[in-house]
């Protein structure tokens, strides 16, 4: 897989508390922070909302500011759907869209995704292989 810098601007933002609000709010909230010149916004993955979903449509409210995930869990989606994901939203907005993949808590995928979680940096390496040799037909 390969990436292209982005424009993270001097400022940034990790935020959780946007799941707490109405879509329309954290998309006001979101603009604000455009507006207040944040570079980028971070969006976890947890327990709130879907985090593609919800960059596509942070990113849909605003012009220039990076939505980034912080992190989008390999636990939760398969390495090809994690993959037509990331190069959907970045076709989508060029520039705009960060794909930060993690391995979670070994509580949370336990408990939440009722996955094994024995050998993460195994598994997260296999992950990204997988990714790489994926296949994307779509125009991007």
């Amino acid at each position: 897989m390969t990436s292209t810098p982005l424009n993270l601007g001097r400022l940034g933002i990790w935020t959780w508390t946007l799941d707490g609000h109405p879509m329309s709010q954290s998309q006001d909230a979101v603009r604000e922070l455009e507006e207040l010149g944040f570079g980028a916004v971070w969006i976890p993955e947890a327990v709130g909302r879907e985090p593609f979903a919800s960059a596509a449509l942070l990113l849909s409210a605003t012009k220039k500011i990076v939505v980034a995930t912080g992190i989008a869990s390999m636990y939760a989606r398969t390495a090809v759907t994690m993959q037509a994901g990331q190069k959907t939203l970045t076709e989508a907005f060029p520039e705009r869209f960060l794909l930060g993949i993690g391995a979670s808590h070994g509580n949370m995928v336990k408990a939440l995704h009722k996955q094994s979680y024995d050998k993460p940096y195994s598994a997260m390496v296999e992950y990204l292989d997988t990714m790489d040799s994926g296949m994307f037909v779509a125009q991007a």
